[in-house]
C-alpha cells in the first residue's frame, strides 16, 4: 500500500502535533547528541531534489511505507518485532524482492552505514577531562561496541534481506572544533568522504552540526545533529534525525514549566539572602543563530501568557572567552536581584558561571531544561565537584531513570550477540542511536529511501518504554514526548559510575500539557 499524502508541512511555530511532545530526545539515547551542545554542537531520479523539499507524507501507522499487502504483510496475532522490548515495531513478514540498489549505500545485500572516527574517542571523554571527571574509555571500546550492535538489529530486525554494514574511517575533523564554532572544511572533507567515496545510506556519528550539515549535503542520512532548532530540521529533512531534542520544542516547554511550577511563587529552593524571595528568573543560551531561535520560541511562550524574564542574556560558543563572558553574565545576575537561573547553556559555562556566583556568596536556584548534558550523572558531578551551588538544581529531564549497568537494554542487546565481551559503559548511548536507524529501515520497507525512510518513521506507533514516549509524528525528527521532573541529590549513588551524587525523581513523566501547578516537589520538599 502506497503510504498516504499528506498535504500539510510543518508550520513555523510549533509543528502540528508539538503541543503534545515534551522533551523529544532522550538521554540514554542522546546522550551522544546531547553532548555536543554541553559544549558548542541516490538516484538520478531523485538527484534535483533538494534537503527540505518534495512533499512530506505520513503513512499508515503500523505499516511500511513501501511494499504493504504485496511483499510485506504482518505477523500472524500482530506481535511486535523483539518480543519484551517496549520500542519494538510492529512484527513484518517480507516475501518477494526488495528491489536491490533503490538508493545510495543500499544493495541487495547490503545498506552502509559510516562511522567517522575522530582525534577525540568521544564527547563525553572531552568533557569529563574538562570537568575533571574520571570517564576513561577508548575509541577502540566504542567502535566494538557499535559493531556488536549493528549484529544485534541485523539478527533481530527486519532488513528485507539486507543487513548494516558499518564502516569505520577516518576522519579529518576533530570534534573540539566543530563544537566550539570552527571546522567546517574539515568537516565537508568528512562528509564527502562518507558520501561520495564510501557511497553511505546514514552515517551514525553526526553528532556536530558542521558535520550533520556536509552529510545532508551528500544525502547521507545523518544521526545526531545537537538540539538544532525546528527550522533547522524541516529544511533538511529527510535526512536530519537526532536523538536530542529539537531545541525550539525544549525551549517552549521549559517555558510552560516555568509558568507552572515557577513564576509568581517565592523561590523556596534558593539559600541565603535569596531565598524565598519572590522569584526573579534569568534565561541564558548561546548566541548560534538556530540556538537564538529556539530562546525566542521559549520567550513566546512566556510572552503569550503576559510574562517576561527578569533577565535574558546570550555568550558567544568560544572556550577561551567563557570565563570572562561567565564574569559578565553574573554581574548582570547580581544587579537585577535573580533568584532563579533557567539556563540551556553548556556544561563549562555552568561550570565558570557557577563559580563567580559562589565566589560572591550567592546562592541562587538552578533550573535544568534538559540539554547541554546537564542532567546526565557525570556532568553533574564534574558541577558539584567544584562548588556547592549545583545542591540546588532541579527542573525537566527526559533521561530515563539510570538502570544499573548489567540490566540496561544496551547491555543486554550487546551481550545477546557476543557474550564472551564487555561493552562501553555507555552502551546505551549506542544503542538508541542506533535503534532509530534501525527503526527507519524495518518501517521504510523493501524499498528503502529517504523518503521511505521518512514516511517509515512517521509510521512507528507511538510507544512507551523505561525511558518515556516515543512518537515520531509527521514532521517531527526526533523521538520524546514527555520527560520527569528531577533534582540533585549529591548523596545518591550514581548507577552510571557508582560515584556519590546522583539525579533523583519521582520517576512520574509528564508531557507538556500535563505538567502540574504548584511549586516543584524536589529537594526534598
Amino acid at each position: 500500500m502506497d503510504p498516504a499524502a499528506d498535504s500539510q508541512t510543518p508550520r513555523p511555530g510549533r509543528l502540528a502535533g508539538a503541543e503534545h511532545r515534551f522533551l523529544k530526545g532522550y538521554a540514554p539515547l542522546a546522550l551522544a547528541g546531547i553532548a555536543v551542545v554541553a559544549v558548542i554542537a541516490v538516484f538520478p531520479s531523485r538527484a534535483e531534489d533538494q534537503p527540505g523539499s518534495g512533499t512530506l507524507r505520513a503513512g499508515d501507522l503500523g505499516q511500511s511505507a513501501s511494499g504493504w499487502n504485496t511483499s510485506v504483510k504482518p505477523c500472524p496475532g500482530n506481535r511486535p518485532q523483539v518480543p519484551g522490548d517496549s520500542y519494538s515495531p510492529p512484527c513484518f513478514v517480507f516475501r518477494g524482492d526488495n528491489g536491490g540498489e533503490t538508493s545510495q549505500g543500499v544493495s541487495a545485500d547490503e545498506i552502509t552505514v559510516t562511522y567517522r572516527r575522530t582525534a577525540e574517542p568521544n564527547v563525553l571523554n572531552l568533557l569529563a577531562a574538562l570537568l575533571g571527571i574520571k570517564f576513561n574509555e577508548t575509541p577502540q571500546d566504542f567502535e566494538r561496541t557499535m559493531a556488536g550492535l549493528v549484529e544485534y538489529f541485523n539478527e533481530n530486525f527486519e532488513f528485507y534481506g539486507r543487513r548494516m554494514k558499518l564502516e569505520v574511517f577516518d576522519g579529518k575533523g576533530t570534534l573540539a572544533g566543530e563544537l566550539t564554532g570552527g571546522g567546517q572544511e574539515t568537516a565537508t572533507n568528512d562528509g564527502l568522504k562518507a558520501g561520495s567515496e564510501l557511497e553511505a545510506f546514514a552515517d551514525i556519528t553526526g553528532v556536530t552540526q558542521p558535520y550533520s550539515e556536509a552529510l545532508v549535503k551528500q544525502k547521507v542520512i545523518a544521526f545526531g545533529a545537537p538540539y538544532l532548532s525546528r527550522e533547522w530540521f524541516t529544511k533538511r529533512r529527510p535526512f536530519a534525525w537526532s536523538l536530542a531534542s529539537d531545541c525550539s520544542v525544549v525551549a517552549e516547554t521549559a517555558s510552560t514549566y516555568g509558568l507552572r511550577r515557577l513564576v509568581g511563587k517565592p523561590a523556596i529552593f534558593a539559600g541565603g539572602v535569596l531565598k524565598d524571595r519572590p522569584r526573579k528568573i534569568a534565561v541564558i543560551s548561546p548566541t548560534n543563530p538556530e540556538y537564538q531561535q529556539c530562546t525566542r520560541a521559549g520567550l513566546k511562550v512566556l510572552e503569550d501568557a503576559g510574562e517576561e524574564p527578569a533577565l535574558v542574556s546570550d555568550y558567544v560558543l568560544d572556550i577561551g572567552r567563557i570565563p570572562s563572558q561567565a564574569k559578565s553574565i553574573a554581574a548582570q545576575i547580581v544587579s537585577r536581584g535573580i533568584t532563579t537561573i533557567s539556563s540551556f547553556s553548556d556544561p563549562l559555562m555552568m561550570l565558570s558561571l557557577t563559580q563567580e556566583l559562589q565566589s560572591q556568596g550567592l546562592e541562587p536556584e538552578w533550573t535544568i531544561g534538559g540539554v547541554a548534558f546537564l542532567d546526565a550523572d557525570l556532568i553533574g558531578q564534574g558541577l558539584a565537584k567544584k562548588t556547592d551551588q549545583w545542591k540546588r538544581s532541579f527542573g525537566l529531564s527526559p533521561l530515563g531513570e539510570q538502570m544499573p549497568a548489567k540490566e540496561s537494554p544496551g547491555y543486554k542487546a550487546f551481550k545477546s550477540v557476543r557474550p564472551d565481551e564487555e561493552p562501553s559503559q555507555i552502551v546505551d548511548v549506542f544503542y538508541y542511536q542506533l535503534y532509530q536507524l534501525a527503526l527507519g529501515i524495518q518501517m521504510a520497507g523493501p524499498d528503502l529511501t529517504p523518503e521511505n525512510f521518512e514516511t517509515g518513521m512517521f509510521s512507528y506507533p507511538v510507544a512507551t518504554g523505561p525511558g518515556g514516549t516515543w512518537d515520531y509524528f509527521a514532521g517531527s525528527y526526533t523521538p520524546i514526548i514527555d520527560a520527569r521532573e528531577i533534582w540533585w541529590d549529591p548523596k545518591k549513588t550514581s548507577p552510571f559510575n557508582g560515584e556519590r551524587g546522583s539525579y533523583a525523581s519521582t520517576n512520574e513523566r509528564y508531557r507538556e500539557e500535563e505538567i502540574p501547578e504548584g511549586q516543584p516537589k524536589v529537594l526534598g520538599r
